[in-house]
């Protein structure tokens, strides 16, 4: 009966441990995984590979960023961020920061278009400001 006792003392010991490992482990994922929002202002690389980027957020704050390897903008190159330079439509980029600050983009997406600070866009019926119905 002892022996058994001691048994089960050890599992108990042992699931105890495990479970304050993944639980430290699971909040340090968390803490180093942040969200920027805002407009893309230069990409950097070549023509078919985006070596950085940077996003200038509503604070006037540039954050410069460097991909994760593989990391996609939705299921296509990240060569489509020029786009967002020239377009001025805003993205909101979660990233991980290391201990040295540098910043490694591990999702890009577009801003929903509902937020207020979405760029300007044309409607079907005005072209630069010119009345196509006229």
């Amino acid at each position: 009966m002892i022996a058994r006792t001691k048994r089960w003392s050890r599992v108990g010991c042992l699931l105890f441990g495990c479970m304050l490992l993944v639980a430290a482990c699971g909040n340090a994922d968390d803490e180093s995984e942040h969200t920027v929002s805002g407009i893309v202002t230069e990409v950097t690389g070549d023509l078919t590979v985006v070596e950085s980027f940077v996003v200038l957020d509503d604070d006037g704050d540039s954050h410069l960023f460097r991909p994760a390897p593989g990391l996609l903008f939705y299921g296509g190159p990240l060569i489509h961020l020029r786009d967002h330079v020239i377009t001025a439509q805003r993205v909101t980029v979660t990233f991980e920061e290391s201990p040295s600050g540098e910043m490694t983009a591990v999702l890009i997406e577009h801003e929903s278009s509902d937020d207020e600070h979405h760029a300007p866009t044309l409607d079907s019926g005005d072209a630069h400001g010119i009345d196509v119905d006229a």
